[in-house]
């Protein structure tokens, strides 16, 4: 009779635990449907709670030109997600007794003898602590550099001589060029390409089958198109050959991919637990980067938090964004193949649902704005982000996004628009460096020398060390 009873109320707790997860699926994917609604959505996204998926869908179009819909298996570029296989990947070959996390750069690379980053680190270049700059401080990059094909060491030769921001390990500056390195460093002494390395010793092992390297001779089966969407509707992205984001950005992938990927480190079935740990140790703040990752307390309420991992993703056309939970192996993915979106908008919310919190889902004013500037004008625009800002029950303001709006008009060369939409983000967000740089950028395109190097010291303020301010601000002195 008493193991009878035992019996019942474990099935009863069983189904009680299969309707609660459905219950979250639902809700899940209710959010997911209504943020494809607002256009804010293409691609593919999952979370798992407990080391299982509870939900996967996908949504939009995968080519646009064949009206191609994504699907769960759709390959994505993943930009600079590719950061955390990249640092995985360097570990490893630590773990082999390859490298050594405390050895400098001109040990493995000879060309880098007497050169301003010869002594920086294996560890400095994983926890961007090394002071090599980032590519952004090459104005013209795009599309100059980024549509060429390079060899790796003619691709070194273009910051190889770069002064360092910093005394290595002092500061925090992220540098795609120190991941890029690190892949080069990687080839160098296992004699394979990044690509096949990648693939060897984690693709392979872990059965992420849908997972690769990617240069644009291939043919990828179940690629994704990435596209940009632009003042009422979309573009193609622009070119950018891989061969200059290898370690950084080069790899596409799929949902359940990087899935595979995050149980692996949760059950360390690639790096053992002391190499995993320092991975997800914080660095120096505000960014508390790890090696590949940044490890942060995530607030899913105004008091609550838990301890995080997570990364952004953005390459042309496309972007990515993973965070994961280590106590509760819990993860969240979004893989999109239309920029911009609202990243941590959607991740915040999808978790709250895992930790039973409710959602409330607003109208993104910055689609609105996108909306109201092509049909009725900036300045009238304004006067209706006006009255939206007021109705805080409807309407959402994120400041990353009100800046790409910016940023597109800018792009567009409408340099009033652009200085209207900027000067009232500067109201809005005086603190947000990204804003301030923008607000320069564009006063700077107006020829307003004096009013964008305000902005550029106003930005320096803040953040000592912003790579793209300090330069522009350089090149104005220096006038």
């Amino acid at each position: 009779m008493y193991s009878k009873q035992i019996i019942i109320l474990l099935i009863n707790l069983t189904l009680g635990q299969i309707g609660f997860t459905q219950d979250k699926k639902g809700k899940l994917s209710e959010i997911m449907k209504t943020y494809h609604n607002y256009n804010m959505f293409d691609g593919a996204v999952l979370v798992a709670e407990n080391g299982k998926i509870i939900y996967k869908d996908a949504f939009g179009l995968a080519n646009r030109e064949w009206n191609i819909p994504n699907r769960t298996d759709t390959k994505f570029m993943i930009g600079s997600v590719s950061k955390p296989l990249t640092a995985a990947l360097v570990l490893i070959q630590v773990q082999k007794g390859l490298l050594r996390l405390d050895k400098t750069i001109e040990e493995y690379l000879p060309e880098f003898k007497n050169k301003p980053a010869a002594k920086v680190t294996i560890r400095q270049l994983l926890n961007h602590t090394s002071g090599i700059p980032n590519y952004d401080i090459i104005k013209d990059l795009f599309p100059r550099i980024s549509r060429q094909n390079f060899t790796r060491e003619d691709y070194i030769k273009i910051f190889i001589d770069s002064a360092l921001a910093f005394q290595p390990g002092t500061h925090y500056a992220y540098s795609s060029w120190g991941y890029f390195t690190l892949g080069y460093i990687m080839e160098s002494v296992t004699k394979k390409t990044y690509a096949q390395l990648m693939s060897d010793d984690i693709f392979k092992k872990l059965k992420m089958n849908n997972s690769g390297s990617y240069f644009h001779t291939q043919i990828v089966p179940n690629r994704a198109t990435g596209y940009d969407y632009r003042f009422g509707g979309y573009t193609s992205s622009d070119f950018r050959d891989q061969s200059n984001t290898m370690g950084t950005g080069d790899i596409y992938s799929t949902v359940e991919d990087l899935f595979k990927f995050h149980m692996a480190l949760a059950d360390n079935t690639s790096l053992n637990k002391e190499l995993t740990a320092e991975m997800f140790t914080p660095g120096i703040k505000p960014a508390d980067y790890g090696y590949g990752w940044f490890n942060k307390q995530f607030k899913y309420t105004g008091t609550d938090s838990i301890a995080s991992n997570f990364h952004l993703g953005m390459t042309d056309g496309f972007i990515s964004f993973i965070q994961r939970i280590p106590s509760t192996k819990s993860l969240v993915i979004i893989l999109c193949n239309s920029s911009p979106t609202d990243f941590f908008g959607i991740t915040n919310n999808l978790y709250k649902v895992l930790y039973n919190k409710p959602v409330n889902l607003k109208q993104p004013v910055h689609k609105k704005m996108e909306i109201f500037i092509e049909k009725i004008g900036v300045e009238k625009a304004l006067a209706e982000y006006k009255k939206m800002k007021t109705d805080s029950g409807s309407y959402y303001i994120d400041w990353i996004s009100m800046n790409f709006v910016a940023q597109q008009l800018l792009a567009l060369k409408r340099y009033e628009d652009a200085r209207a939409i900027s000067e009232n983000n500067v109201n809005e967000f005086p603190n947000k460096v990204l804003i301030l740089v923008t607000m320069g950028n564009i006063y700077l395109a107006l020829n307003k020398k004096e009013d964008a190097i305000k902005f550029y010291k106003k930005a320096l303020q803040i953040t000592p060390t912003y790579e793209e301010a300090k330069n522009r601000l350089k090149e104005l002195e220096n006038k």
